[in-house]
């Protein structure tokens, strides 16, 4: 019924509305005035105790909704002055379901977003909740009814939280927030003097509204300072009330004993160290406010810290004030245990107990910027997987550092304060280590930015920072190593000189010869230690950088970057480079990695690849291979088109069986049909390749190296665009890409098939699982039909095959047609490609890990198939050890839920 008494009084008014005003604006006024009417048809004895007339109540709501409904500015100023009237001098002055009803109503009336009642609206509600505090702990408050304990803890704070939600308007929400934080900082000052619970009780409520108006706030932004002082209000009554959630992991003994009997002082420790005394509701919306507050530091010169002003926080009348002594001690014993014992309470003799206040509230605030979300701030792109570095929670911490004259107590705590928000980082990481997909996409970006943001912090102008950041990376770097491979942390360590230390207009001789020095100590370092590991991979990446050749030649330390580079070499034997075993050490490795590289090597000799020189070469020839297809697509556009022939047949019958399916013919874009007739065209030569070697033809190396990588720049150039209309076409090429090599099945062939297998994980990294899932099933493919190193029948066992019965009995065999040696070092170097990519991948892409592990458990399935012939016996013991290093990933915590499985192929292997 009440909806539909609703729907009707919309339509009368949206119907009159631009006819006749006179009429609907006398039917508004009629509704809202009958708000105030006695109640004079029952008579009354207690009018004290007078219930409020039910149909009183329903036209309340109903022209609450009546606004929401029509929301027209015209009708909200007919009606709400008569609502605030009856709050501030009518009947509902006092509480009363009445009251409850009206600040309801006024609420949802400020939520629409419209100036005048906005403002009427939310200083109504402030004077409100204000004076609901001044009564707390008074003899009115020890009487106060039950609805006025509603208005002060649920009907007030849900009418700030629902106007936070719905305010869009940019200019308002800004008032609005800036106000909520000035009632917040008031509601602290007045309930720090009171005893109890009042404090949290009164500041708590309020917290789910601030959090509401700082989910969009970006905390990197300049702020005006009084903006900025209210923020540092909140945060030192957050932590003075004990609001904020435990930031202490392991929780001490005495933490059970501590109790909310009105001491402040024990509320402070046990926030610390848990369990949470409050709703649930304000420690999330605390973990909320933290992602879009900003640092608490003013600027480089004037601090927040000011001894005058924190005090000032305090009520002269409270106990937790400056002269306080046991009051401080308590404070600095729980900024101690905040602070993990990393700074004892004994060194924190000269802080004041408001200054250890204020230093427990960045604590808070810093550490729980990534226990919410990893550390990552408000602002910037809505796309977790592209973060940039001033989304890192650190650049918050680190402005902490950067306050010049600090007493060594007070950076000794700040510094203390960096490394815990760091461990929070880490153990925020560690707990997502067995997420997939999203989750998993999430958790690396959040590791990639935060190790941007160190890179990038290894040029700040204060040593004391730069020693920090260059410690916390290295820990990173080993702690999670998927960073060596990242794109963005490569890009932002080449390249973070050019992108900071020229950006200042001060000119430091000494300060760039120290950034210098340390950038080329990490650089060389980083990509020694990336090489190690996973040697195609990196130069794949390497090479990617130098395909920027427009940024490179901008940058004043090119010469430096090209020196570190020139210096590193690697190659087969002894490497000087590192020290230790390390993945590179692999002979079969490390004849990967001079074949990803693109170097015209002899691999079965010895060799010494430069990186730096074999880079550039390489990645001139992708960007001239790139350029050849834009050029193409320029031309074909240019003169609107031109028709492709047909596909010509002649395809082997194995290939036939894989790839299978014509392209369909949609109405297309002509970039479209230019896509179509390339794709065409690749697929058509690259299966000519195939038919070819299954006719015993001769490979032409050159011919088929560089349609396989015109065909490579072709999938490249359509990186970043959207449009399906070719996505069967772009399957078939990236599938064909990744087989013809295991058809033709010879080290030329695979060579070719490293080097643009690794163009294509390293320019798109996003394409890896893809890749690898193709790899994967041309692989067990060569088990299916007995290729090369699983070539098992006699013939092809070499001198077994030729001289029995002299060594076994039987007829001698004919020799094969295909010389199984050459097979089987195509094999070999497809091996040193996989376990380059097993240590690429082996910490952050379960995915991929699984797929590698069905390669070997596909490969290890009894009864064994591998050839007999002696030139496989290094193959079959490098695929070995590649199973053994996969079996060791079972201690690994985001493979715990396959211990199992690795346990059974590790079996399988040492049997």
């Amino acid at each position: 019924m009440f909806d539909g008494v609703l729907k009707t009084c919309c339509e009368i008014i949206e119907s009159g509305w631009a006819r006749d005003r006179a009429p609907i604006d006398t039917f508004i006024m009629g509704l809202a005035t009958s708000i105030r009417e006695r109640n004079d048809y029952v008579e009354q004895v207690d009018q004290d105790k007078k219930e409020v007339p039910a149909v009183q109540l329903n036209v309340i709501r109903l022209l609450a909704d009546l606004n929401v409904s029509i929301s027209k500015p015209e009708v909200v100023d007919m009606i709400l002055p008569l609502f605030i009237e009856s709050l501030e001098e009518g009947d509902a002055i006092a509480p009363s379901l009445l009251r409850l009803r009206l600040l309801d109503a006024v609420s949802r009336m400020a939520s629409l977003g419209f100036e005048r009642s906005y403002r009427e609206t939310v200083v109504l509600m402030t004077r409100s909740y204000l004076s609901k505090l001044s009564s707390a702990g008074s003899g009115e408050n020890k009487s106060s009814t039950s609805e006025a304990n509603t208005e002060c803890s649920e009907t007030l704070p849900a009418g700030f939280l629902l106007i936070a939600t719905d305010l869009k308007n940019a200019k308002l929400r800004s008032d609005y927030r800036h106000r909520l934080l000035s009632l917040c900082s008031d509601v602290g000052l007045a309930a720090e003097s009171k005893s109890g619970r009042s404090g949290a009780d009164f500041l708590g409520p309020l917290l789910p509204a601030v959090a509401e108006m700082c989910s969009d706030f970006d905390p990197t932004v300049d702020l005006e300072p009084s903006l900025l002082k209210l923020f540092r209000n909140l945060w030192f009554y957050v932590a003075l009330f004990g609001l904020a959630p435990p930031i202490q992991k392991s929780k001490k003994s005495d933490s059970t004993s501590l109790n909310s009997s009105g001491n402040t002082g024990s509320i402070t420790l046990q926030a610390v160290g848990g369990p949470y005394m409050w709703d649930a509701q304000w420690s999330a919306s605390v973990q909320r406010i933290a992602q879009g507050t900003p640092p608490l530091v003013v600027s480089s010169v004037k601090w927040l810290e000011d001894e005058l002003e924190l005090n000032a926080l305090h009520n002269p009348a409270s106990r937790q004030g400056s002269g306080n002594e046991k009051a401080a001690i308590t404070q600095r014993t729980a900024l101690s245990a905040a602070l993990g014992g990393r700074v004892d309470v004994g060194s924190m003799s000269t802080i004041s107990g408001v200054k250890a206040t204020y230093l427990l509230a960045v604590a808070f605030l810093e550490i729980i910027r990534f226990i919410s979300n990893g550390g990552i701030l408000n602002g910037g792109t809505s796309d977790s997987t592209n973060l940039n570095a001033s989304r890192s929670a650190f650049s918050c911490a680190f402005e902490y550092l950067k306050t010049p004259n600090l007493t060594p107590a007070v950076s000794q705590c700040l510094t203390a304060i960096v490394h815990r928000a760091f461990e929070t980082a880490v153990s925020w990481l560690e707990d997502r280590i067995t997420e997939t997909g999203n989750g998993a996409v999430i958790r690396d970006s959040t590791l990639f930015t935060h190790a941007c943001f160190l890179i990038n912090s290894m040029s700040q102008r204060e040593e004391h920072i730069r020693n920090i950041s260059v410690k916390l990376m290295v820990q990173l770097r080993d702690k999670f190593p998927q960073v060596l491979w990242n794109s963005s942390c490569v890009d932002s360590l080449i390249f973070f000189v050019q992108n900071d230390t020229t950006s200042t207009v001060v000119n430091d001789p000494a300060w760039e010869a120290a950034v210098r020095s340390l950038y080329q100590k990490n650089v060389r370092e980083w990509i020694v230690v990336s090489l190690s590991y996973a040697p195609c991979t990196t130069q794949g990446l390497l090479q990617e950088k130098l395909c920027k050749a427009n940024t490179w030649q901008k940058s004043q330390h090119t010469t430096d970057v090209m020196s570190l580079l020139s210096e590193i070499r690697i190659g087969t034997g002894k490497n000087d480079c590192w020290t230790g075993i390390r993945t590179a050490n692999i002979p079969a490795v490390m004849a990967s990695a001079a074949a990803a590289s693109g170097a015209n090597l002899k691999l079965s000799e010895a060799f010494i690849l430069e990186v730096l020189s074999t880079g550039i070469v390489s990645a001139t020839v992708k960007c001239n291979y790139a350029g050849e297809i834009a050029g193409m697509r320029r031309f074909y556009n240019g003169i609107d088109g031109f028709q492709s022939g047909a596909p010509q047949p002649g395809v082997g019958g194995g290939l036939q069986r894989l790839i299978s399916g014509a392209f369909s013919q949609p109405q297309q874009t002509e970039d479209d049909a230019f896509i179509e007739v390339t794709l065409s065209k690749f697929v058509r030569l690259l299966q000519q390749f195939v038919s070819s070697a299954e006719k015993g033809g001769e490979l032409d190396k050159s011919q088929f190296r560089e349609t396989c990588c015109q065909a490579t720049a072709l999938l490249l150039s359509n990186l970043g665009s959207d449009r399906k209309s070719n996505l069967k076409g772009f399957s078939q090429l990236l599938r064909l890409l990744c087989w013809c090599p295991a058809y033709i099945a010879t080290p030329d062939a695979m060579e070719t098939g490293l080097f643009i297998w690794t163009w294509l994980v390293s320019a798109a990294p996003q394409w890896g699982s893809l890749v690898l899932a193709e790899l994967v099933d041309a692989w067990l493919w060569t088990i299916d039909t007995k290729r090369g190193l699983f070539a098992s029948d006699k013939k092809y066992s070499g001198p077994a095959a030729k001289l029995r019965p002299h060594l076994t009995h039987g007829e001698p065999e004919p020799l094969p047609d295909i010389n199984p040696v050459e097979q089987i070092l195509a094999h070999r170097l497809w091996l040193g490609f996989f376990i380059d990519r097993f240590e690429v991948v082996r910490h952050n892409s379960v995915e991929q890990l699984l797929l590698i592990g069905r390669m070997l458990q596909g490969t290890a399935n009894l009864p064994w198939s591998f050839s007999h012939h002696p030139a496989a016996a290094g193959t079959f013991f490098t695929f070995m050890l590649l199973g053994i290093k996969f079996c060791s990933c079972h201690s690994q915590r985001n493979l715990q839920n396959f211990r199992s499985g690795l346990q059974l192929l590790e079996d399988r292997l040492y049997r």
